[in-house]
């Protein structure tokens, strides 16, 4: 018996193992120092999202790009993706999804109530952090407000019509976060915290609830610095 608890404890430590391998390899893809405009050019970032294979991982990643993309602009040094603030950012934009709130407080569950909370859990050594939250839509409208009306076609698919009858398209990985990062950059506060060279620590992640009309998207940045 307790050979065969150990076997399957070996197991499960492979197969956590070979998960974290894999993630560490995405990440190698996708955060590759010096190469935001590379990244963001490639021909993934400019493909229409499909809800059926929404990429987040890579939208989470032309989210960091184009923050870097701000910072070069301004001759401030690049973040560097940390995986602890990314993990504290995943928490967050999904708990802001399945309880419906946006906030940087979670009044719902007290262990992760403020973003020092949830950032500290992961790394308690950083001596500066921030966090931004944005929300919006998977849809490729123009302008600060949306329009639209939806329609089910013959197939059952589910379409969102603009104030003339077509068809509003999704946004490409481009296109989104673009819009994102555009929104914080619009904000004085966030703004701040993108161009702060007290950080050098950054880790973006979103959420998506796909049971809303239009489908909704919560994301988080979490900032840091280190001794």
């Amino acid at each position: 018996m307790n050979y065969i608890y150990k076997a399957l404890f070996l197991i499960i430590i492979l197969i956590s193992e070979t998960d974290y391998l894999l993630a560490q390899n995405t990440y190698g893809t996708f955060y590759e120092p010096e190469r935001s405009r590379i990244f963001l050019n490639e021909n993934d970032a400019n493909t229409e999202i499909s809800l059926d294979d929404f990429d987040v991982d890579y939208l989470n990643a032309a989210i960091f790009h184009f923050t870097n993309v701000e910072r070069s602009k301004k001759n401030l040094e690049l973040f560097i993706f940390y995986d602890n603030l990314y993990k504290s950012s995943i928490l967050h934009s999904k708990k802001m999804i399945k309880y419906d709130f946006f906030d940087h407080i979670n009044k719902i569950e007290k262990k992760w109530t403020s973003p020092s909370d949830r950032i500290l859990h992961f790394d308690p050594s950083y001596i500066a952090l921030a966090e931004n939250i944005v929300e919006n839509n998977l849809l490729n409208y123009s302008g600060t407000s949306l329009s639209y009306r939806s329609e089910y076609l013959d197939d059952g698919s589910l379409v969102y019509l603009d104030i003339n009858g077509k068809i509003i398209p999704y946004c490409t990985y481009y296109q989104l976060a673009e819009r994102l990062l555009g929104q914080w950059m619009d904000s004085p506060p966030h703004r701040k915290n993108i161009l702060n060279s007290s950080y050098n620590l950054l880790g973006c992640a979103c959420a998506v609830d796909k049971s809303k009309i239009p489908v909704l998207l919560r994301c988080t940045q979490n900032f840091g610095r280190k001794n």
